[in-house]
This record gives structure tokens, C-alpha cells and sequence, in this order.
């Protein structure tokens, strides 16, 4: 039976698909709570790793994993991005491919469509939603058909999750308007029973929040939202998301990861999914 949790990572964000058939984890987020996650599950190997973009707080978790020595790898899935000079980017980028020419792992840096039919674990189907292989060619510091500026955040990778053909959880990365209009323009709907709110309630790229919040929640119509968040000075989720999800969507439920960590004082806090019962626990 495949489960699901979406992790306190702080802010951040990493997500763990654990299913008979293997472990597929979407971003590590920032520091240690993955692999602290893992360990404590008992599992030495992931399967799949997919990185949605190459922000520091959803890939540097992944350099403690490799450090650690107690994880294995298969395959490992990213989207180029020559505007990221971080040396954290750097290091990433290039432990994946040493230990992919020392034949520890499979490393691609390139997380499309193309792979949907490729991912897939058990029951689940893993779809790469977006970006399409015209946005991840350009990439970010360039401009798309309509003219738009891309960013790191317009190519951020979003990944759907479906069990038994029904489509439960989307995660969209910290994907910004001008990712969003693309990824509108490639797909009919975008329906899932959960979603990780992008940019974890705050601001995705110009300013016009609420028009974004509005415009996602009508394409997804989430009846559960989850913000990867911790108490922080910067005050995520916003007012304006939250309101904008209780206007937009009927009977929504609203969690964060910052409630898990009330509730895990003595270890790594998650939100858990059955994908059979559809039961969310801490």
C-alpha cells in the first residue's frame, strides 16, 4: 500500500512516496530532516529522486545524504539552470555526476514529460506535468514564446501523483506566474486531491497574489493544502493566500508542516497520506 509524507523540513520542501515497489523522494530540502526521515524508516535506498528546481532550500539536503554514506541512489532526475551560481548548485551538480560516471547512480539533468511512463511505482503514476521540453531547453534568464521572462521558479518542476488512475497530490515546486501560464497552456486540468502550496504561501513572482492564489486553486481544486512552512519573521502563509483558498475552494482544509513539528518534539515531523483511505495523521 503506498503512503505519502510530506515533511517538516522546515522552510522548505521534501516529499517521500513509500511504496512496495520502491522510494521516490521530490526535493530534500535544506538540511538534515530527510535523511534523519529515512534513517528512521529504515531505508538505505532511494529509488527515485526528483528536484524540482535548484533553490538551496529544496536541494541542499541532498549533499547530506551523499556526505552521510548510508543512502543509495538509482535514479536521479534535475533541470539545468545557468543562471544558479551557488556553490551548493555547484556541489550538487557535480557529486551527482561523479558518482554517476562511477556507476553509483543514474543522473540526468532533465526532468520533462518526457519521463512520464517512466517514473511510475506499484500503483502510482508519477507525472511530470511541467516544464515542457521547449521551457527546459531555454531555461532560466530567457524568454518564452510569448515574451515572458524565465526564471529559476518558471521551471520549476511539477509533479503529480496518482494512485488507481485517481489524482492525488500535486506538487508544484515554488512555480511562478509565468511557469504557471505555461503550464496552463500544456494542460487541460490540473486536478488533485492535495496540493504543497508553491513558494509556501508567500509571494510567486510579481505581485499580483491573489490573482496567482485565485488562478491555481481553480486549475488544481485541491480539497486539501498543505504549506511547508515553520515559525519564521517572514510570516508564511500570508493573509492573502490564505483568504484567497477560503474564497476559491469549497470546504478546503488547511495544513502546514509547522503543526507536525509541534506535535514531533522528539523526532522528524511529517503529514502522512494513506493513498488507500485518503486519511492525512501527523
Amino acid at each position: 500500500m503506498p503512503n505519502f509524507y510530506v515533511l517538516d523540513v522546515a522552510h522548505g520542501n521534501s516529499a517521500v512516496l513509500i511504496d512496495s515497489a520502491g522510494v521516490v523522494v521530490i526535493d530534500a530540502g535544506p538540511k538534515t530532516a530527510l535523511l534523519e526521515f529515512l534513517l528512521d524508516n529504515n531505508i538505505h535506498k532511494i529509488d527515485v529522486l526528483l528536484l524540482s528546481h535548484a533553490d538551496r532550500d529544496h536541494i541542499a539536503g541532498v549533499i547530506t545524504l551523499v556526505a552521510s554514506g548510508q543512502i543509495q541512489f538509482g535514479r536521479v532526475y534535475l533541470n539545468s539552470d545557468a543562471t544558479k551560481n551557488s556553490q551548493i548548485w555547484d556541489v550538487l551538480i557535480y557529486t551527482l555526476w561523479d558518482a554517476h560516471k562511477k556507476g553509483l547512480l543514474y543522473f540526468e539533468p532533465s526532468l520533462t514529460p518526457h519521463l512520464n511512463g517512466k517514473l511510475d511505482q506499484g500503483e502510482v503514476t508519477i507525472e511530470v506535468l511541467a516544464p515542457n521540453q521547449y521551457i527546459a531547453a531555454k531555461g532560466p534568464g530567457s524568454r518564452d514564446r510569448q515574451g515572458r521572462k524565465l526564471s529559476s521558479n518558471s521551471i520549476s518542476a511539477v509533479i503529480r501523483l496518482s494512485y488507481k488512475g485517481k489524482p492525488l497530490v500535486l506538487l508544484p515546486g515554488d512555480i511562478d506566474q509565468v511557469g504557471l501560464d505555461n503550464l496552463l497552456e500544456d494542460n487541460a486540468e490540473l486536478a488533485a486531491w492535495l496540493t504543497v502550496y508553491p513558494h509556501h504561501g508567500g509571494k510567486p513572482g510579481g505581485q499580483n497574489v491573489k490573482a496567482f492564489a485565485t488562478r491555481f486553486c481553480q486549475a488544481v481544486k485541491p480539497e486539501v493544502v498543505i504549506f511547508s512552512i515553520r515559525d519564521n519573521e517572514r510570516q508564511f502563509p500570508t493573509k492573502e493566500v490564505v483568504e484567497t483558498l477560503e474564497e476559491t475552494l469549497d470546504n478546503v482544509r488547511i495544513f502546514s508542516t509547522r503543526s507536525s513539528e509541534q506535535l514531533h518534539q522528539d523526532g522528524v515531523g511529517h503529514i502522512h497520506l494513506d493513498f488507500e483511505s485518503l486519511k492525512l495523521s501527523y
